[in-house]
Parts: C-alpha cells; sequence; structure tokens
C-alpha cells in the first residue's frame, strides 16, 4: 500500500505521487534527472486505523441514505432526552430502553407502509434523534470531547443491557447507527469496533422486508472499509444490494449508489477486472433506465477511464472520459461534473504524451472547478483532482504552475482539517517535493519538520510511518549542508524500518542507500561502503540484477571505493555501472 493510501480514501481518480522518494531526494552526492517512476517499490505496508495517518473524522458525518420504505415501530415519544448545555447529567440523556432510532428518511419509496399509523410518533422521536445528535458532534466541533464521549458510552452501556436481554430489532440497530457515528467523530476506534460487533449481530437474523434493513447493511459495510476491514465491507455491500434487488429488481436504477459503493471497495490490481464489470452494469442500468445521456452516467464512466488507463488501454480510456465529457456538456451538470470530466480527458491526453493539449485542458477544467464553487469544498474527488493536475505539471516542467496548485491544496485542507491535523501530511510532502525538484531545499525544510511533527505527535516516535518524513528531512538536511543532523534522522529512519520490516525489504535497502551517501560525506568511508553494499544486496534481490535502478547505488559504491583507494574493486562495478546505464561513471577511479 502506498503512503499516500494512509490519508485519503482510495480512488480510481486519486494518483497521487508523494509516496515516492523522487531523485531529486534521494541521490545525494550528484543529482540526476528525475523519473516519474522512480522507487515506486518504496511502499510501507497497509496500515490498520490504529496506526495509519487518516484521521477518521470525516467518516464520522456518514449519513444514513434510508431507504424511504419508512416502515415504523412504536416508540416511547421521551425516549430522548436533548441537551441543552454541556453541563448535563448521564441519566438525563441515556436513551429509553424500549426505543432506538435512526437519523434521516431520505431517498427510496416503497408501494406499501404497513406501520405508517405510527409515522407521527416516530417522527417526532427522530426528530429529538438528529437534535440530540447534533448537539453533540456541535460540542465535538467546539472542541468538547469529554462530555460526547461520556454520553456515548452511557447510551451504549444501556444499549448493551438491552441486547443482553434478547431485544435485537430494527430499533436497537438504529441507535447503534448513531453511536457508531458518534464514536467515529471522537476516533474512539476500539467503540466503534464494539458497536459494529453487535450491530452485526442484531443485524444478522433479520428479514429481507425489515424496513432499513439494506441501509444499514450498506452503512455498516462503510465503516468497515473507513476502519480497513473490506472483507467485512463487501459482504455488508453485497447482502445490501441482494435484498434491494429482491424489492426493486436487479436492472432498476435505485441500485446505483450500492453498486458504486461496491466498485469503489475494489482498489488492488487484481480486484480491476470486478470492478469494471460493476461500473459496466451500472452503465447498462443507467442506459436503459434513463438514456445515453442523462447525467448519472459521469461517473461510472469516468472510472471506467481511469481503469483503462491503469491497463495502459489509453484508447478506451479516451473514449469513456470523451462521452463523459459530452454528456456533462449536454445535460445540465456544467460544473463540478464538466470540470472533472475535462480533467479526466486531460489526464489521458497526459499519459499519451500530449502535453500541450493536456495542459490546455487541465487549465480549463481547474477553472471550470473553481467557478463552480467546489474548488474549496474539501471533496476529496476533487483534491485528487488537483494533485493530479500538479503531479502533470511538475512533471512537465511547469514547477510554478505546480506549486501554486499543491499550495492551494495544502491550505484548503488546513481550513478544512485544521493546522494540526495529521491528514495533512502528505500535502506537506508533495509541496516540498515541486521545491526539491527546483532546488530550493530551504524551502522544504520546514515543511518536512511540520510534517515529522504531525506525524510523530500521531504514531508515536518509533512507528514505521515515522521514517519516511525522516529520511525526507535527512535528505533536505543534507543538501542544506546540515550533515550532522542529517546523518541522525537517517540513522533513526534505518533504525526505525530494521524493527519494522524484514532484512531485505526495499525501505531498508533504500535507509542504507541514504545513510551511507550521508555518511560518505560526512568522510566517514568504510562504514558507508558497508551501507551501500547491503543496500545493493537488498536491492538485487528485490529488483533483479539488471535493474537500472541499482546504478545510483552503484555510482556511490565507485566514490567512496575512489576516496579509498579501492582501484580493483571497482573495476568491475564500473563495468556494471556501464552496462546499466550506457556509458562511463563520473566516479570512475
Amino acid at each position: 500500500m502506498e503512503l499516500s493510501q494512509c490519508y485519503q480514501p482510495h480512488s480510481h481518480i486519486a494518483h497521487s505521487r508523494a509516496s515516492y522518494l523522487p531523485c531529486y531526494w534521494t541521490r545525494l552526492t550528484r543529482p540526476r534527472p528525475c523519473s516519474s517512476n522512480h522507487l515506486k517499490s518504496c511502499r510501507l505496508p497497509h496500515a490498520q486505523p490504529n496506526g495509519c495517518f487518516a484521521s477518521l473524522t470525516s467518516q464520522a458525518s456518514i449519513r444514513p441514505r434510508w431507504g424511504g420504505r419508512a416502515t415504523t415501530r412504536r416508540v416511547s415519544s421521551n425516549s430522548v432526552a436533548t441537551t441543552e448545555g454541556q453541563n448535563v447529567e448521564l441519566e438525563d440523556v441515556i436513551f429509553d430502553k424500549t426505543a432506538g432510532g435512526l437519523v434521516e428518511i431520505t431517498g427510496r419509496t416503497s408501494q406499501e407502509n404497513p406501520l405508517s399509523e405510527h409515522s407521527n410518533d416516530f417522527g417526532d422521536y427522530l426528530n429529538e434523534l438528529r437534535d440530540f445528535q447534533r448537539k453533540l458532534e456541535s460540542m465535538i466541533e467546539n472542541g468538547d470531547r469529554e462530555t460526547p464521549a461520556a454520553l456515548v458510552k452511557a447510551n451504549f452501556k444501556t444499549l448493551v443491557e438491552q441486547l443482553n436481554q434478547g431485544n435485537k430489532g430494527l430499533e436497537q440497530a438504529a441507535m447503534l447507527e448513531v453511536l457508531l457515528q458518534l464514536s467515529l467523530m471522537l476516533q474512539d476506534l476500539e467503540a466503534a469496533r464494539q458497536m459494529l460487533n453487535q450491530m452485526k449481530d442484531v443485524l444478522a437474523n433479520m428479514e429481507v422486508h425489515e424496513p432499513f434493513l439494506d441501509a444499514f447493511l450498506e452503512h455498516m459495510g462503510n465503516v468497515y472499509l473507513a476502519l480497513g476491514n473490506k472483507q467485512e465491507a463487501l459482504a455488508c455491500y453485497n447482502r445490501s444490494i441482494t435484498i434491494q434487488e429482491s424489492l426493486v429488481g436487479e436492472n432498476s436504477a435505485e441500485l446505483v449508489a450500492s453498486l458504486l459503493a461496491v466498485a469503489g471497495a475494489y482498489t488492488e490490481p487484481e480486484e480491476r477486472d470486478k470492478a469494471k464489470s460493476i461500473y459496466t452494469r451500472i452503465v447498462h442500468i443507467l442506459e436503459n433506465s434513463k438514456g445515453v445521456v442523462c447525467a448519472e452516467l459521469g461517473p461510472p464512466l469516468l472510472h471506467l477511464g481511469y481503469m483503462f488507463l491503469e491497463e495502459e488501454n489509453s484508447e478506451e480510456a479516451e473514449h469513456c472520459m470523451r462521452r463523459a465529457l459530452n454528456i456533462a456538456e449536454k445535460t445540465s451538470e456544467k460544473g463540478g461534473s464538466l470540470g472533472v470530466a475535462t480533467c479526466g480527458l486531460a489526464r489521458v491526453k497526459y499519459v499519451k504524451g500530449d502535453y500541450s493539449k493536456a495542459a490546455e485542458l487541465y487549465q480549463s477544467g481547474l477553472e471550470i472547478l473553481k467557478n463552480s464553487g467546489l474548488w474549496s469544498s474539501g471533496d476529496l474527488a476533487i483534491e485528487s483532482i488537483q494533485m493530479e493536475a500538479a503531479e502533470f505539471f511538475s512533471v512537465v516542467g511547469r514547477t510554478e504552475e505546480a506549486q501554486d496548485l499543491w499550495e492551494e491544496v495544502l491550505h484548503e485542507k488546513e481550513r478544512i482539517v485544521g493546522i494540526n491535523s495529521p491528514r495533512l501530511v502528505v500535502h506537506l510532502h508533495n509541496l516540498a517535493t515541486s521545491y526539491a525538484q527546483i532546488g530550493r531545499f530551504d524551502r522544504c525544510e520546514p515543511l518536512l519538520r511540520r510534517s515529522l511533527k504531525l506525524v510523530t505527535t500521531t504514531l508515536g516516535p518509533t512507528a514505521p510511518q515515522v521514517s519516511v518524513p525522516l529520511e525526507f528531512l535527512a535528505t533536505t538536511l543534507h543538501h542544506l549542508d546540515k550533515n550532522k543532523e542529517a546523518e541522525s534522522l537517517a540513522r533513526q529512519a534505518l533504525s526505525i524500518r530494521e524493527k519494522n520490516f524484514p532484512d531485505d525489504h526495499l525501505l531498508i535497502g533504500e535507509a542504507c542507500y541514504i545513510l551511507a551517501s550521508i555518511l560518505h560525506e560526512n568522510s566517514r568511508h568504510d562504514e558507508a561502503l558497508k551501507l551501500a553494499r547491503r543496500a545493493l544486496r537488498i536491492k538485487e534481490k528485490q529488483l533483479g540484477k539488471d535493474s537500472k535502478e541499482l546504478g545510483l547505488v552503484l555510482d556511490l559504491m565507485l566514490e567512496i571505493m575512489d576516496v579509498l583507494g579501492k582501484a580493483a574493486e571497482a573495476a568491475p562495478l564500473l563495468e556494471r555501472l556501464e552496462r546499466l546505464v550506457g556509458g562511463s561513471s563520473k566516479a570512475a577511479p
């Protein structure tokens, strides 16, 4: 898993390069021209929620997409006590043991509502519950976490007592839904997992005809996915879809939202065919039910376009992107949808090497997004497009435009999540990388120090993810001739990786190479050569002995051997380097 995926949800639209170590970072003694594919193997393993940088606060605002099948049960009209202030006795807000609650009722409608005679009472109850949740969310947003945490804990305790008595109906599931959302907002992942287990048990034996069951399952899937448990998420999504298919048919447009959720969960390369088949199904459903130019066709076509790009099928990708763009132009969706589709086509032109057209399309698409009002909305899809465009401008040498975009994304993220959120780390790295590309390492240093502080504060000083900003900062300090501190940080990065990864992991090889480069500059040549040899062994094993990525390590070893007077040992390495890079090394003895 790439490091960037610890910061943002999986998306076929996201193409952040922040997790890579470009060569103007890693090559410490003689920079070489940057390759956009350099060190793609530098990845950290999948991080569970208690060990990744992503704040789950955004997931706390998951709003139930309840079906309009609003069949209800009678509940006590006094079952929810509202909170008028923060100084509240717990017993005043504990939910009645015979009642539960939902959050929103919107969306699908059914032909029957067998319990509609109770809807007025239930509606009053829902209003009370919504008010309760909003007030707790407001407390959290205003910095009071203790009161909401105590209230959630107390209500969950009461609910567990109810469940243990055998009361496992729709109301209990609804109550769990509310408490689960609040727990996620409080970032109490352990409580969230306990609530998920209880909710799974409550829903396990419910029949298909139970109202809201499909929506509950889908929301459980969302939370499971946010917590990194894709298997459980897919089980929930698929059961929800099966229920919906039994109610509305397999070709109903009402399935689209749920199908999009399932397709979005398939993010690994080996799952691409599954995702493509679902997006293709969505396209067919929408074409048959709403016509070939309906606005809803845009998202699945864009997703298909990006997946074709991943398969290096640029012709099919362009077909999907152009169709999405044409639909956006023909429908009333001429704001965000048009901008997104324009940038999608720009990505295709970028991959095809038509940089002039790609730049034109990116500029047009970004301008449309700015005018649409979505630019500063905090939408992750828009953020991904901004990052993708910045990547393009950076690669083609338009660094000023790239930096402007990286800075905009960072400032918007600061506004949305706060200046101390670990979710800023990927954006700090992106901006720092853009400065490194033009040799402005003085601008990199404060960004990377801030990144290191955020990561260390969030995960602790020995977490494996901490090694990335440590390594970036060590490289920056080396370029600024602050080699004593650079050596200390590089040693920390290597030590952390040695404790968290196998001895032959590529990340350890990269850390050995960087520390060796710094030690060489600090005239610690013997230790530097030892580490460089270790880096070479690891990279040979993982990448193969003919990989061009070995050239950097071989070049460093030749420089060190030159200083140590080891001409005889250097000769075969020089021959090997010449075979790899097709020319002589400046480091030749």
